[in-house]
């Protein structure tokens, strides 16, 4: 099962970072700029709850969107908090184009049906694994 698993992921992860190679920027820095795009602010421990991730992670994504001038870093006591840069809300609706366009070429090819059932089977084994490990 792991191996299938794997090989679909590193299938579906290809597949989306076709769709953003000329921003040069990976699917998950994609996600983590549409989150944005979608929030104001919102602090490294709400992204990594939404994205997933560990906020180790998170603080590296968000660490290399600051070098590319893409998001901003501000400080809320003792939360870190992120919102795009000017440049970063330029580029926002190009990536939700290029999202939106990939997803759609993605129900194509495996269908609407497959696509929604797949990611709910997913989001709903993972959520019992973090809480049952």
């Amino acid at each position: 099962m792991h191996a299938i698993l794997n090989s679909f992921s590193r299938e579906v992860c290809q597949f989306f970072d076709d769709y953003f190679k000329e921003h040069k920027l990976a699917t998950p820095y994609v996600e983590l700029i549409l989150l944005l795009h979608e929030h104001e602010k919102i602090t490294q421990k709400d992204l990594a709850e939404k994205m997933h991730l560990a906020p180790s992670t998170i603080t590296r994504f968000v660490n290399k969107l600051v070098k590319k001038g893409l998001v901003e870093k501000s400080r809320n006591g003792r939360l870190s908090q992120v919102s795009l840069s000017e440049k970063g809300k330029n580029l926002a609706p190009h990536l939700v184009k290029a999202y939106d366009e990939a997803l759609s070429v993605l129900k194509g090819k495996l269908g609407e049906k497959y696509v929604h059932t797949t990611e709910q089977l997913l989001k709903h084994g993972s959520d019992l694994l973090r809480k049952n490990p």
